[in-house]
């Protein structure tokens, strides 16, 4: 039995129901548990019952040293900061002997038995960006995105670490040498000899790192090697329905025709059926765009300029540029 656990509210309850749906195609040897972070979220959840699916409310679950930081945070930031307590939390509540994290943009098209193969007897395992190295070095050369912890002292020890961490300090900016929740996996393989960097880099396919492969028949060709496609990280993508009509569109990423076609055309017929089965919207199509052309060129700019120190106390400090995160609230 695989055990996975997530978390989402009812801006991104679409997403996590496509992640749930892709991980049932893939396999039934799974349950996820899921922190639903409104009302809304955790009643319509339950209302649906899915079968291999566990819901708990993040007001039954936060603990005082949550609630404390939560005023100082924004609601992307304290979702962060409660991702390493929400693993702790289902691990230790259901006397799990693992657990993996998984964001809830993530969407399956592979057994996701393949990773846990090469996982074997390990206590941890985390996935990298695979994104340039300035990008890495800024904001970490792992991703948060698939994090397996098993319920062993050095996997507890380091989900242990990593909560208190987070609790400790996690924002939306770049500051000594820490982002988000994110900068700290680097420390993992210096603190932790149990550790599996997954090598398979069909497990976080990705907008930061599809320009790298090559795409055919569910398998990848990444430095001259093959690999299975597991899963793909959807990150950035908002969605739209206006009329019949899904429009969808990444908020910073270029995609291509290719990248359409090997990834975003599967994951968007997946959000039409979720729409048309769980909130009765009926569409007839869909439409994918990445950013144009003008905003390229501000991308372009900010990743010149973003590790520079002045830049960034403007960025983050002056101007307090908040993420607000992609999700799309359903009726």
């Amino acid at each position: 039995m695989m055990n996975f656990c997530t978390l989402f509210d009812s801006y991104y309850i679409h997403k996590g129901i496509a992640l749930y749906l892709s991980l049932e195609r893939q396999t039934q040897d799974f349950h996820l548990y899921v922190m639903a972070f409104d009302k809304d979220c955790y009643d319509k959840l339950n209302a649906i019952g899915f079968d291999k699916m566990t819901v708990e409310r993040v007001d039954a679950f936060e603990t005082p040293e949550l609630l404390a930081v939560k005023p100082t945070r924004t609601k992307a930031e304290y979702c962060w900061t409660c991702g390493p307590s929400v693993i702790w939390h289902f691990l230790n509540k259901y006397h799990l002997p693992e657990l993996t994290y998984l964001d809830s943009d993530l969407f399956f098209m592979g057994d996701p038995h393949l990773l846990f193969d090469e996982i074997g007897d390990r206590s941890i395992a985390i996935t990298e960006q695979r994104a340039s190295k300035k990008e890495e070095k800024l904001f970490g050369k792992y991703c948060v995105q698939f994090m397996y912890f098993k319920n062993d002292p050095q996997g507890r020890e380091a989900l242990s670490w990593w909560r208190d961490a987070c609790i400790d300090w996690c924002f939306m900016r770049i500051e000594n040498g820490l982002f988000a929740d994110q900068k700290y996996l680097d420390q993992f393989p210096v603190r932790y000899q149990s550790l599996c960097v997954l090598e398979n880099p069909g497990a976080g396919i990705a907008p930061w790192n599809m320009h790298r492969y090559t795409y055919a028949d569910n398998r990848i060709r990444y430095k001259g090697k093959e690999y299975p496609c597991v899963f793909v990280h959807m990150h950035g993508l908002k969605m739209e329905v206006k009329g019949r009509s899904i429009l969808m569109h990444s908020n910073d990423a270029v995609i291509n025709h290719d990248d359409k076609a090997a990834y975003y055309n599967r994951y968007a017929e997946a959000l039409r059926h979720v729409l048309k089965t769980y909130f009765g919207i009926e569409t007839d199509s869909y439409s994918i765009e990445g950013i144009g052309f003008f905003r390229r060129i501000y991308f372009r700019l900010r990743s010149l300029l973003r590790d520079v120190g002045v830049v960034q106390w403007l960025y983050f400090k002056v101007f307090k540029t908040i993420y607000k995160g992609h999700g799309t609230k359903l009726s």
